[in-house]
């Protein structure tokens, strides 16, 4: 059996043609669920009833990013809710993605980081109403079972707006919405993290590979910054012949990789700039700010962003080490000097396009770009 990783999506039709994402119901009442056999959509509604203690009287639209759906469902009281359940399922019999145990971590986080926010409206987090972590099914049913208990579930107020409307709105419209962009990051980079939240999820959403343990508690000071970056390294360059990149490449750590570990690890407390609380605090990083991750309201000259969502990669890190990238069509981004400039660009990209784009992240950086990037 070949290995799961995830729901195939586009989904291909029964007449060849690929799913739109629209009328979902009709297809169910229809016995033509798109969704079939991978999971019953009756079975979400149901789930849905019970948790909302109202009927689902429709779901008009289905999108899928990388790792969930999103389902725009509408009650019989006629809340208007965006439900973000996983594409991939642990119960699989050949599930071969993210361990159940990160799964569990990630959600327990996201939703930990959305009740943070709620305090602070001016990072227009998206209002989380429900979450449930994935768990391994006590029965032997043949897969699909009957309970998508092994899926990652997320309900949410929907919010005013549509997802992915930059490419529609006019140079005006995309002007106003890199200011209002760059405010929600500036509103986020400011934050205050209570220490209790940075204590208990710093270390835990460290990317791999993770240090065993840090020497310094975590807190806003270069002590910590310094212990945590030596700890990093460590854990990403090894001792000689230890494991380094991904279990794939099948690579060592070798002499010359040893060598520069030892240099870095010399050079970082000179590197440091001297403990200061705008430097140092811990803030909050989403992890992937970007348009594609916005619910914004459809005026094409003032557009108005009213739900940053995804907050699935998000961390906590020293303020220095903050990232105010924003992705749009191209990557918004500062340079070594704390520059504007533009990445991920098109090949072969006119003249004339090349200057919209830095006139785009000049723009946004005119707000979001931070004290702690030009110290």
């Amino acid at each position: 059996m070949a290995s799961y990783l995830g729901d195939e999506w586009p989904i291909q039709m029964p007449d060849g043609t690929e799913y739109n994402g629209q009328d979902l119901l009709a297809f169910v009442r229809a016995q033509k669920s798109p969704m079939a056999p991978g999971w019953d959509v009756n079975t979400l509604m149901n789930e849905l009833h019970q948790l909302l203690g109202s009927p689902i009287l429709d779901i008009p639209q289905v999108t899928a990013g990388s790792n969930h759906y999103g389902l725009k469902v509408i009650t019989a009281g006629q809340e208007q809710l965006l439900v973000r359940l996983a594409r991939d399922d642990v119960n699989h019999p050949a599930f071969d993605g993210f361990p159940l145990a990160a799964q569990v971590a990630d959600v327990r986080f996201e939703s930990a980081v959305y009740k943070l926010l709620d305090g602070a409206p001016e990072v227009s987090a998206a209002r989380l109403l429900h979450s449930r972590c994935p768990r391994l099914s006590r029965k032997d049913d043949s897969f699909p079972s009957a309970e998508l208990y092994g899926r990652r579930l997320f309900v949410f107020q929907h919010a005013e707006g549509e997802a992915q409307v930059w490419s529609e709105l006019p140079e005006m419209g995309k002007m106003h919405l890199l200011k209002e962009a760059a405010k929600i990051r500036a509103a986020l980079f400011n934050v205050q993290v209570p220490p209790t939240f940075s204590r208990y999820w710093l270390a835990e959403r460290l990317f791999t590979p993770k240090p065993e343990k840090i020497s310094v508690a975590v807190g806003p000071t270069r002590a910590f910054c310094l212990a945590l970056l030596t700890a990093k390294l460590q854990a990403t360059i090894g001792e000689l012949g230890d494991m380094i990149g991904w279990p794939d490449d099948n690579q060592v750590v070798g002499p010359r990789a040893y060598r520069a570990r030892g240099q870095l690890l010399a050079i970082l407390p000179n590197i440091l700039p001297p403990d200061d609380d705008a430097l140092y605090r811990l803030v909050v990083e989403h992890g992937d700010f970007g348009i594609h991750n916005m619910t914004i309201t459809s005026h094409p000259h003032v557009p108005t962003v009213t739900s940053v969502f995804d907050w699935e990669t998000a961390c906590i890190v020293p303020a220095l080490l903050s990232d105010p990238a924003m992705a749009v069509e191209v990557d918004l981004v500062l340079d070594e000097e704390a520059n504007p400039k533009v990445t991920r660009t098109p090949d072969n990209v006119p003249d004339e396009q090349q200057n919209l784009y830095t006139t785009w992240t000049n723009r946004y950086f005119e707000v979001a770009k931070p004290r702690s990037y030009t110290m």
